[in-house]
């Protein structure tokens, strides 16, 4: 039989006063670096108000925002909790020196290098964008993840970690499915990812979709369990992860924010746009769970039998 853990109750509030105002802090002080006004957005009081209009300076690059995340996460990753919440959730996995280890999602190639340095394992790690490349004598062999599409290896890994594979699109059913045929008999399946829930935010929704990049909402609650189900998984396990994230994002956000205090100068222009922006899709997610609008859940799940 098939066990969940009870989900933990939800928090309150995801930043008080101590903490609170730390993200927002964080762009409110990028807005007086570039001298426009601070773009933060207030909590709705009867009707949904609609987002005040964004200030036009410098656009931020890519390349500048993940500067940034480097800086909150770790080099390469996208995860907030960086390398010691990869080896949380890579511990909940029989994982041996033999063992290949399928993992997709943002932040791939980096986190198969620490996975596979903690554990000893081989790592195909598939990254949105990423260009392929061999493991050398290394254990991690990176190619780009096709999210509308994904493709992998069929019946070659022995288990498998998916971080926040939605971010780049996709549907349950398409990614399961493939992920499934990837697996060897038995194998193991962890996923951590947003869902959504209810009806939409309005504008802060669409808000945050664009401050994440993101095409789409994430998919429905309900949505994962019957597209395991379909795909021949057993599902063992749904915890709800969103406490410890927010904890990691506003720990995180804490000492940078400590670490920029103690830096000469201001960051350059360009640097703080980009800051101000990292922060408030951050500000955006954490509200929005705390609405209840989106919840962050981690699915633990076996290969019962073969897709279809």
């Amino acid at each position: 039989m098939a066990r969940r853990s009870a989900a933990q109750a939800p928090e309150t509030r995801p930043w008080g006063e101590a903490r609170g105002g730390l993200i927002r802090r964080t762009i409110a002080s990028g807005a007086r670096m570039l001298g426009v006004g601070a773009r933060t957005p207030e909590p709705p009081r009867r009707a949904e108000p609609v987002p005040p209009a964004r200030a036009t300076p410098p656009m931020p690059s890519a390349m500048t925002r993940r500067a940034w995340a480097d800086r909150l996460w770790g080099e390469g990753m996208v995860l907030p909790g960086g390398a010691a919440e990869l080896l949380r959730l890579s511990a909940l996995l029989p994982l041996s020196p033999e063992a290949t280890l399928l993992l997709a999602g943002g932040g791939a190639h980096a986190a198969g290098a620490v996975v596979a340095g903690a554990r000893g394992c081989f790592v195909a790690a598939h990254e949105p964008g990423a260009a392929a490349t061999r493991p050398g004598r290394g254990r991690v062999a990176t190619q780009g993840f096709d999210a509308a599409a994904p493709a992998f290896r069929a019946g070659f890994h022995h288990h498998a970690l998916l971080l926040e594979p939605f971010r780049a699109g996709g549907t349950p059913d398409a990614l399961l499915a493939a992920a499934a045929t990837a697996l060897r008999p038995g194998g193991q399946m962890v996923l951590l990812d947003l869902v959504a829930r209810g009806g939409s935010a309005g504008p802060w929704e669409a808000r945050w979709l664009g401050a994440e990049g993101r095409a789409a909402t994430p998919p429905a609650e309900a949505a994962i369990p019957a597209a395991l189900q379909r795909a021949g998984f057993d599902l063992h396990v749904v915890e709800d992860a969103g406490r410890r994230q927010r904890e990691a994002v506003l720990e995180a956000w804490q000492a940078l924010i400590l670490a920029l205090r103690g830096e000469a100068g201001h960051p350059a222009a360009r640097d703080a746009v980009a800051l101000v922006e990292e922060a408030e899709a951050w500000l955006l997610r954490l509200r929005l769970m705390q609405e209840g609008r989106l919840r962050l859940l981690r699915w633990h799940a076996t290969m019962a039998r073969p897709p279809g």
